[in-house]
């Protein structure tokens, strides 16, 4: 294995876990892992029952994961609902176990959670920078006012979108709210042929490793190399 280049913080999605999100990028993980970069995935802090699930769970096998986790209460009749302060919790004792970290990566309401972090993650812990770039699968801006100024300024971090152009659960519109929030400086935004998930496809790895090789460079590094990016807006980059 290449030296330690970086290390990584996932953060999974909604009726998720950390186990089932190492799971379901296992390639894009493994491809990261031989470049050098360090992969930690956690869990989300608020455990979900049968009635918090979009979906019917009376027909699920028995083998089935039932280990659901969310980042904030999705229920609107809680007094907590939509609060991050445990979700804040569960990634300060990340930083403080595993961290600090280089870059944050999350998937659906992980990415808006990761969205988050790229702005917060430096207020959480001492020890903890703020991160050099996140990469944001299928995400959105949280909604509540109270966390609107996480926002303002825009985002400087380096940010990847990555969307997926038949997802009809997160939609394009609510994805572009999250792109909107960073400065457009540092956002890039490439798009997939699919729906809702974390492609795990040859190519699209080698893009996403590329991207955090240029995203991990000084500026003037990344300077040098900006020309090697044209082939982002071949695929809807940029």
């Amino acid at each position: 294995m290449s030296a330690t280049k970086g290390k990584l913080l996932f953060l999974h999605g909604f009726t998720q876990s950390g186990s089932l999100f190492a799971k379901k990028t296992s390639a894009l993980r493994k491809a990261l892992q031989k470049q050098g970069y360090q992969c930690f995935y956690i869990d989300a802090p608020v455990e979900l029952s049968a009635p918090d699930l979009p979906f019917d769970t009376s027909n699920l096998d028995s083998s089935a994961d039932t280990d659901w986790k969310s980042w904030w209460v999705t229920n609107q009749n809680k007094p907590d609902y939509y609060k991050l302060d445990k979700a804040f919790d569960s990634v300060r004792d990340a930083i403080e176990k595993d961290g600090p970290f280089d870059g944050v990566m999350g998937f659906s309401q992980g990415a808006a959670m990761a969205g988050v972090l790229c702005s917060q993650i430096h207020n959480l812990h001492e020890k903890q920078p703020p991160v050099k770039y996140g990469v944001l699968f299928c995400g959105f801006r949280i909604a509540p006012e109270e966390y609107q100024k996480f926002f303002e300024p825009p985002i400087a971090t380096n940010t990847l979108h990555v969307l997926g152009s038949l997802d009809t659960v997160v939609s394009e519109e609510r994805s572009l709210g999250l792109w909107n929030a960073c400065d457009e400086k540092t956002r890039t935004m490439i798009k997939h042929p699919g729906g809702h998930f974390v492609p795990n496809s040859k190519n699209f790895v080698t893009d996403i490793i590329g991207w955090l090789e240029n995203a991990g460079k000084d500026k003037q590094e990344a300077k040098e190399d900006e020309d090697d990016w044209d082939q982002f807006d071949a695929i809807g980059g940029r």
